[in-house]
This record gives C-alpha cells, sequence and structure tokens, in this order.
C-alpha cells in the first residue's frame, strides 16, 4: 500500500509540474506621449488578442496577464487612439517580463498648441461638456473680456491629460497677464481648473 501510494505521488509530481510550467505570463509598464511629455497615464486599459482579455494598468502604469500559453500574441492599448498601435510577442518556453509599451495619444491640443495660440493672440479654454454644450451670455463676455475662446469637445474629446497640458498653459498666460481675478469669473468646469 505504501509502495502504490508513492508511486502515485512520483507520477503526480511531474504532472502537477507539467501542466504549471505551461502557464506564462507578460507584464510590463505603460508610457504614452501627451504632447512632448512622456508620461505614466492616470488610467490605461490594454487588451491581449487573440483572448480579447482587458487589463487596467496600476498607479505605476504596470500591467500583466496571466495564465498564457506557449504561442504568438498582440497587445493594444486602447484609451489615446482612435486605431492602436499593436505590439506582437512571442511565449516560448517562459514568461516575458519588462515588455514595456510606448504609445502616443496624438494629442490634439497640447502645451505646444497652447504656446502657438498664445503666440497667435488666439487661446481657448477648453471643454468637455457630454452631447448638449452648455453656452451662456456670460461666457461670451468673459472670453472678450480676457481675450480666449472657449471651446467645447462634447462627448468626443481629446485625452483628458491634453485638455489638461493645454489649459494649464492657458491658465499660467492669464494669470500672468490679468493676475488670478479672471478664476473668479470663469465657468466652473474648464477642464483641469480645479
Amino acid at each position: 500500500m505504501k509502495k502504490l501510494a508513492l508511486i502515485i505521488l512520483l507520477i503526480s509530481i511531474p504532472l502537477f509540474g507539467q501542466s504549471n510550467s505551461n502557464k506564462f505570463s507578460v507584464s510590463g509598464n505603460l508610457k504614452v506621449y501627451f504632447g512632448k511629455e512622456l508620461l505614466t497615464p492616470q488610467f490605461a486599459s490594454i487588451v491581449l488578442l487573440p483572448n480579447n482579455h482587458i487589463t487596467e494598468i496600476d498607479s505605476t502604469g504596470n500591467y500583466k496577464f496571466d495564465n498564457l500559453k506557449n504561442g504568438t500574441y498582440k497587445i493594444m492599448v486602447i484609451d489615446y487612439n482612435p486605431e492602436p498601435k499593436e505590439f506582437k510577442f512571442e511565449i516560448k518556453s517562459s514568461s516575458i517580463s519588462s515588455f514595456d509599451l510606448i504609445v502616443d495619444a496624438n494629442c490634439e491640443v497640447s502645451k505646444e498648441i497652447a504656446e502657438q495660440d498664445i503666440q497667435n493672440d488666439k487661446p481657448r479654454l477648453l471643454l468637455i461638456s457630454g452631447i448638449a454644450p452648455y453656452v451662456s451670455v456670460e461666457d461670451s463676455k468673459f472670453a472678450k473680456r480676457y481675450g480666449i475662446i472657449f471651446q467645447d469637445f462634447g462627448d468626443t474629446p481629446p485625452a483628458e491629460t491634453c485638455v489638461k497640458q493645454y489649459n494649464s498653459t492657458v491658465f499660467d498666460f492669464l494669470d500672468k497677464k490679468f493676475g488670478k481675478k479672471w478664476r473668479e469669473e470663469v465657468r466652473g468646469d474648464v477642464v483641469g481648473l480645479k
């Protein structure tokens, strides 16, 4: 009986070890170009193909996919570009760590664009309001008084980090030109103001 138990144990150990050795992982870190700045985003969703598994990055930009088998995979960051870049990798016999990803948010607004708009006397304050933009008479008065234009992206905005970069540059410009008084008069939903 003891021999039988020992034989079963010896047979099951290689089987157990083999089943675990077929499970691998891929992990790495994500950085995103917002304009010319390479940053760790606050959030991002990463999809693994062909499995269609989705994971979120942690606060330091790290991600991980577990329980993978040998084979070829693709990873895409789906938050910053309507046509995401595919990163291809192959798992042969071990896990992959440090599979770092760098993507471009393709900001249509950024710090650099804000600086150009300021030089061209066309600074904007950017809004993301949703389906029905809100405009008031007070907005027109404010825009005229401080020489800005309100632009509302509605429900199809660029990445929020891009919008914040742009607005922050315009905020600094307005602070230098008018002091902090404008901040008390501007509408409260300007992105990045609070």
